[in-house]
Formats: structure tokens, C-alpha cells, sequence
């Protein structure tokens, strides 16, 4: 075994540590910024929500985080110090839509100091054009910067105070002034301030101090001018002082996690505590004093770490604990009586405390199922590799048994309709581009088609023309007039079962001979098959259906296929034949009808789907069996052979097979209980898992509302969708709302084992869920005595 170990990042962090709102991009843009861990996210705020702008990696763990803007910019540029005191500047480029680097280096001190146990504390005085940064205890670090935002030579100053809980700068003054939150040997917390002396570099004494808080007191806001002073939020209480003036209002016990500025002028904040509890502090001012403190509570959200407010009523909650959200704050109250609504959420993988591995599906696949979160916002968390489907559009069908998307016109870009195939009837959609937001689905006609009848397939053609195989006939319908333009009838007796085609295909001829520099259009062809053994190879021109080629064969047939794989796109001279009672897949030439190979799939599954597709240059052949297996083939295209014979399982039901495009490669949509996309990389056929379930048909729909979209049946809808990329993690979530410690999985059982704590009241338990579901099954609370050691 190698002893070099090959690390990658699967899934970029999601905690947020802090975030910032401003004009960073532009002087009437509005920005949010993102921490997290060692990531910065830039958004832009806009009436369609947050659009992300920008992410960037950061080297090195982020610290600090704050914007700020030198006199005489119209734009924010932002600060930002990490874990192991190297900081930066960062400016945004509006010509090359890019970050540009002011200033960096290194703000550690070479002497021995001790570093804060709580982390450091980074803030900026933009009225004095000051950095400050508490690293260590004891020492005050001071970054002055230019009018251009150049940073001047740093220094240090003592700072007395060893337990300081919170710095920040204070408005309204005539000088740089500090206010520091501090704690002393006897845990007595009090508040003193501090004049920046630039030119002695060091502290002078400030205006005023406060002794003996709410030994809850941790967090410093200072409030603008010109009132001034500093809000001290504990554990109990709120405290307002300034020289001049103290006043308090009681709260319920609560730690306040974060706090976010709510209006232009700084007197309303919100404040978001350990429970999730989201709260608006107003202070209410006259004459430049502060005469009262209101406190109302709006509601419940994940535990904030960080409160961006950015515009009007809408507030970004960032949080290390639980998945980050964008709100909406309502007042008064919405008819519901809710003071907020959230409008997006943002998932957080983290704090991950424990997670096992499982295959849950069965399918060889392992999900990563993880305890996620913390307090409140406690989770379970199912990590599995796969592809997204995006909803886009809607509709309540049942018993859909086929689709297809057609065009108008062939020179057409976009899709216009998708035939929707029940168990007795044709129903065709459309999307209505008249309608407002062009993503309504509505039934219409096409007067050519035969709707009181199951479709067995539907095709463009050639010559604005469409094709509708019933199980009587094929149908030659006019694509502009929708009128039918010709039908060819099966021998009498005989019904068509399954039916295949292509666009275009050819040689047609007519009897007419073109000029030798003129290439007329390759007509579609139909390869269809019908009871009593019989396959049928028809070929279609303007307004012509021509039955080209007609063969018996030995065995019913299960399922065709003439997609073209060869050079020509438009043009294919193999077919794929599954065949009933035999069990096989058979290759034949067209138009000739003649077997060049035949292969035994073995076993009694009848083969349900067969399908002639290409990737990154090699043919293949894939066969879907009715228990949900896949067969695989190399296909040489020149003779038939079938070789490379390999089988995967991709669920429990019949699979059907078919092809899409997505960025302009092919791939191959497996419709099943667990419907699987197939594609190549390096010329190697891999299968990502969908987050669909009992997926029966799916037809590609590039529509002008929804380009490159999926019609996906399930369940009793019809689903208009979008894909992600291939490869990417997806995250399910199954709500605790207690703190999940352990997790394991017992597999004989499908059950998993999960050790939880409630904190309100704080009481643990050992939860079982069934792997299924993921859904409680028992609840054992856990004495003193029985505790799990965890």
C-alpha cells in the first residue's frame, strides 16, 4: 500500500463565518459578501435575489472580513485577515469584472505573544482611516491607511486589559476612540474606552468607562452619531451608555450570536440569539439623546452567526450551525400573522460531528449520511454523487406512457410541442409564450394526429413534415397546416407494437432524377414491427410513405431502435432488434433487412429497451432488460459484432433507454425506479444517480422558454426540468431539531442508530430511523445513568 495519500476537496464549505453588505462592485450596486472558511462569495442583490458574482479561495482560514471606503471612492474595498495573521485589500475591477489585489502582508509579531482564545477581532474606523486588530492578549495592533486606501506602517500598543471580550470603534468623536468590553480576575465584566494617540502611538485615556455589567455581556454596538455610545448586549439585559447617559432594558435570558444594522441611519438593529430567535432593537432618539430601548421579536431562523441587512425588508442570515437564508421581514404582519418569510435557504454541510457510509439505494453506490449542524438546527445529511434535476414547469398527468417533442418547421431551433401518450389517448402540450411568464404548459391540436388512440412514437421528418405511429397505421402529418398528408395502413389482421424512427435517412427515390450539384433532402424512415413476427422498414418523402422493406422473423419482437451513430448524423444502415421468447438483441443492415449478428442475453428477462448511441468517438449498443438490468456492447458499426459483453444493475423495474444532449455532448437517460444518466469521460461509460424516483418516460424538450430542458414523467406529473452537471454532490436533509452526536447503520435491519441531544429541556436520546425513509421509528430517551459516552 502506497504511503502517499492523493487529497481533494469534494464539496467546497458552506459555513458562513461572516458577511458584509456595500458597494463593492459598483458605486450602485448592492453586494454581499460571503465568508466562508477559506472562501469569499460575491453576490449582487437584485429584485430576482442574490446572483453570485463571484467565487474566490482565500489561502489561509478567513479571520476578519470587513468593507470599508476610502475618502474619495465611490466603492467598498474590502479587508480581510486570516487565522494565521496574513491580510489583504481587495478592490474590484469593473473593465476586467475581476478582484485586484491593494495591498497584503503580514500582521504577526515576532515577539512571543499569546494568542485570543476567542479568535481575532478585526475592526476599521473609516472617519480616522484606521485598522485596528486584537491578536493577542495584551496588545493592541494599529494599520493606519492613505485617502486611497494604501496601508501605512502597523504598530502595536499595550492594552492593559488581558480578557477582552469585544472592541469596537466609536462614532462622533474627535479622535480614533476605542471601546473595549473586558473581563477581570474576579469574572466582574466592565467597559472602558481608549483615545488613539497616532502620534505617541499609543492609548490615552477616554471620555468614559462603565463597571460591573450583566456578567452575560459580550457583544459591543456602537451607535452612530450623533448620539453616539455603545449598546452592551447580555445575557439579561441591554445596556445603552455614553459619557453622559446610561439606560437598560430588561430581556429574556438569551446569548446573542449576531447582530446586523437594519436602516440607513444605524438606530434599529437586528439581533439574532442561540435559540434562532430573530429580534429588532430600535433605539428611539430626540434632540441627539437617547430616550428609550424597544425590543419586539420577529420570529425563528437558523442560529446566526452573521446579519446582513441589504435592501427595504430583505435581511441575509449567514449561520456556522445550520443552512444559511435569505428573509423577508413583514411589518405589520402578512395575513398569516408571520413578521418574516424566508425566500431562499442556502444548505451548510457543517459542523459535521460524525457520519457513516451507506449504500441506501442498493445500487453499489455509497452515500456519505452525516450528523450535521448544531443546537436547534440539527440534522442528518445524505452526500451522494448524481445529477439535479431542476424544476421549471408542471402538469398533473396520469398513465403517460410515451413522449415525444416536435417542431413547427424543420429549420426550427426550438421545440413547439410534446405528445404526451395515455393509456387510451394522445394529449399534445405547448408552451403558451403569449402568457406573461411563458412557462405555462396548455393542451392544444394538431388536426393531422389521431388523438383517441394510444401513440407508439412520434418523429419530426423531412419537408416540414411530422410522423405518428398508432398501433393501425403511420401517420404523415404537415408540421405548418397540420393537416394529414398521407398514412400507411398494417396488413389487415396485424396491429403495430413498437415502432422507431429517425429525421432524416436516405436514399429516397422518387424516379426523378436531380441535377448532379443539387442534394436533395435524405428522407426519415420508420422501422416498425407488428404481431405475427412481422418488421417493417418504411421511408418517408414529401407527402410519400414508401414501404421500402418487409421480414418475418422467427420470434415476436420486444423493442428497435435506428438511432444513427455512424459518421453521418443523418444516416444509420444498422437496426437493434430485441426479441421475445429467444431473449436475444439482433443487428440488422438497412435497408435490406439482413441479420448480420445475433447475441443471447441468457436468463428469461426479455429485453425492454435497446439503443444504438455514440460517446467521445465509440459506438456502443445498450440493452435494457425488465429487471432493471443493463447490458453493454461495443458496436462496430462497419460489420455489426457485438463485443466488451458487460452487465450493470441500475434498479428493480423496466429500464427505457434514451438519448439527450447536454452542452452539445450526448448522453443517455435510463427511465426507471432509479433513473440513472449515462455518459463518457476518457472514454469510459459512467452512471450518475438522478434525485428523481420512478421516473417511467423522458423525452429532451428544448423549448424558447426552457432550452435544454428534460420532459420527465413520475407519479402521476409531468415535470419540466433542467440538469446539473454531471458530476456533483447533492445534499438531502432530514430535520432533527436536536443536536445529532453519532450515527451507525445496521444493515441486516436497514436501520440506522442515531445519539441525540435536546437542549430544551436537555435531554439525550438514542433515535431509530429506517433507512428508507429516513423517517423516526422509536424514540428511547436516555437517563443519567444510561448515557451514552459520546
Amino acid at each position: 500500500m502506497s504511503i502517499w495519500n492523493y487529497v481533494v476537496t469534494a464539496h467546497k464549505p458552506t459555513k458562513v463565518t461572516h458577511s458584509g453588505v456595500g458597494n463593492f462592485t459598483g458605486p450602485q450596486d448592492i453586494n454581499l459578501i460571503i465568508a466562508k472558511c477559506t472562501r469569499i462569495e460575491i453576490h449582487l442583490f437584485s429584485p430576482r435575489g442574490l446572483q453570485l458574482m463571484l467565487d474566490e479561495p482565500i489561502y489561509g482560514r478567513i479571520a476578519t472580513l470587513e468593507l470599508f471606503r476610502p475618502h474619495g471612492e465611490a466603492q467598498d474595498y474590502l479587508f480581510i485577515a486570516t487565522e494565521r495573521y496574513k491580510f489583504c485589500v481587495l478592490q474590484w475591477d469593473s473593465e476586467t469584472a475581476e478582484l485586484v489585489t491593494r495591498a497584503t502582508g503580514d500582521v504577526s509579531d515576532d515577539i512571543i505573544g499569546r494568542p485570543r482564545d476567542n479568535g481575532q477581532i478585526g475592526i476599521i474606523d473609516p472617519y480616522f482611516s484606521l485598522i485596528g486588530l486584537h491578536l493577542y492578549d495584551g496588545r493592541f495592533k494599529v494599520v493606519p491607511f492613505s485617502n486611497r486606501g494604501q496601508l501605512k506602517e502597523a504598530f502595536n500598543i499595550r492594552l492593559e486589559e488581558l480578557e477582552v471580550l469585544d472592541i469596537k470603534f466609536l462614532h462622533g468623536c474627535s479622535k480614533p476612540t476605542i471601546v473595549a468590553l473586558h473581563q477581570d480576575n474576579k469574572n466582574a465584566r466592565h467597559v472602558k474606552t481608549f483615545e488613539v494617540d497616532l502620534k505617541d502611538k499609543d492609548f490615552v485615556k477616554g471620555p468614559w468607562s462603565r463597571n460591573n455589567l450583566d456578567n452575560g455581556a459580550d457583544l459591543l454596538i456602537p451607535v452612530p452619531a450623533p448620539c453616539g455610545g455603545v449598546l452592551i448586549i447580555g445575557e439579561e439585559t441591554i445596556v445603552y451608555c455614553n459619557a453622559n447617559a446610561l439606560m437598560a432594558i430588561p430581556i429574556p435570558e438569551s446569548i446573542t450570536k449576531a447582530y446586523g444594522r437594519y436602516d440607513c441611519d444605524g438606530y434599529r438593529f437586528l439581533l439574532g440569539d442561540h435559540t434562532g430567535l430573530l429580534s429588532l432593537l430600535e433605539i428611539i432618539h430626540e434632540n441627539e439623546k437617547v430616550t428609550d430601548l424597544k425590543i419586539q421579536s420577529y420570529g425563528y431562523t437558523s442560529i446566526a452567526s452573521t446579519i446582513s441587512h441589504l435592501d427595504k425588508s430583505f435581511v441575509y442570515i449567514g449561520s456556522c450551525y445550520g443552512d444559511s437564508q435569505l428573509i423577508k421581514l413583514n411589518k405589520p404582519p402578512d395575513a398569516r400573522g408571520s413578521y418574516m418569510k424566508v425566500l431562499e435557504s442556502y444548505i451548510n454541510l457543517g459542523p459535521i460531528v460524525d457520519f457513516c457510509v451507506v449504500d441506501l439505494e442498493r445500487q453499489g453506490q455509497g452515500q456519505v449520511v452525516t450528523c450535521s449542524g448544531a443546537y436547534k438546527d440539527g440534522s442528518l445529511r445524505v452526500v451522494c454523487n448524481g445529477i439535479r434535476i431542476n424544476e421549471q414547469a408542471s402538469v398533473k398527468l396520469e398513465g403517460i406512457k410515451g413522449m415525444w417533442s416536435l417542431r413547427s418547421s424543420t429549420d426550427d431551433h426550438f421545440d413547439t410541442f410534446l405528445v404526451v401518450s395515455l393509456i387510451s389517448k394522445t394529449r399534445i402540450l405547448a408552451m403558451n409564450l403569449k402568457r406573461q411568464w411563458a412557462n405555462v404548459l396548455e393542451e392544444t391540436e394538431i388536426e393531422g394526429f389521431c388523438s383517441e388512440v394510444q401513440t407508439l412514437f412520434c418523429h419530426d421528418a423531412v419537408h416540414n413534415q411530422l410522423v405518428q405511429v398508432t398501433s393501425s397505421s403511420v401517420r404523415l402529418v404537415s408540421s405548418t397546416t397540420r393537416k394529414l398528408r398521407n398514412e400507411w395502413h398494417t396488413p389487415s389482421g396485424y396491429s403495430i407494437n413498437v415502432a422507431t424512427a429517425n429525421a432524416t435517412q436516405g436514399p429516397f427515390f422518387t424516379g426523378e432524377q436531380y441535377p448532379r450539384r443539387y442534394q436533395p433532402p435524405l428522407p426519415a424512415t420508420v422501422l416498425l414491427a407488428t404481431g405475427g413476427r412481422h418488421l417493417f422498414y418504411l421511408e418517408i418523402g414529401d407527402s410519400i410513405l414508401h414501404e421500402v422493406k418487409h421480414a418475418q422473423l422467427e420470434y415476436e419482437i420486444s423493442c428497435l431502435d435506428i438511432n444513427p451513430i455512424a459518421e453521418n448524423p443523418s444516416h444509420t444502415h444498422l437496426a437493434a432488434v430485441g426479441m421475445w421468447t429467444e431473449i436475444s438483441v439482433r443487428i440488422f443492415s438497412l435497408p435490406d433487412l439482413d441479420l448480420t449478428t445475433k447475441e443471447q442475453l441468457g436468463g428469461e428477462i426479455i429485453p425492454r429497451s435497446v439503443l444504438l448511441c455514440a460517446f467521445e468517438g465509440l459506438s456502443y449498443l445498450l440493452c435494457a432488460l425488465g429487471d432493471g438490468h443493463l447490458l453493454k456492447f461495443m458496436l462496430n458499426t462497419s460489420t455489426g459484432e457485438l463485443t466488451d459483453r458487460k452487465k450493470v444493475s441500475l434498479g428493480t423495474q423496466p429500464i427505457t433507454l434514451r438519448t439527450f444532449s447536454f452542452k452539445n455532448t450526448s448522453h443517455v437517460f435510463a427511465a426507471s425506479d432509479w433513473p440513472i444518466v449515462i455518459y463518457s469521460s476518457n472514454k469510459k461509460l459512467l452512471y450518475s444517480n438522478v434525485n428523481l424516483k420512478e421516473v417511467s418516460q423522458m423525452c429532451p424538450f428544448n423549448s424558447d422558454a426552457f432550452p435544454d430542458s428534460l420532459a420527465i414523467a413520475k407519479e402521476g406529473e409531468l415535470t419540466i426540468g433542467t440538469i446539473d452537471d454531471m458530476q456533483k454532490l447533492h445534499i438531502r436533509s432530514i430535520p432533527l431539531g436536536e443536536h445529532a452526536q453519532r450515527i451507525c447503520h445496521h444493515e441486516q435491519s436497514r436501520t440506522f442508530a442515531i445519539c441525540s441531544l435536546n437542549y430544551n429541556p436537555k435531554i439525550h436520546f438514542v433515535r431509530l430511523l429506517m433507512t428508507r425513509l429516513l423517517s423516526t421509528n422509536q424514540l428511547i430517551p436516555l437517563t443519567l445513568m444510561s448515557m451514552v459516552a459520546l
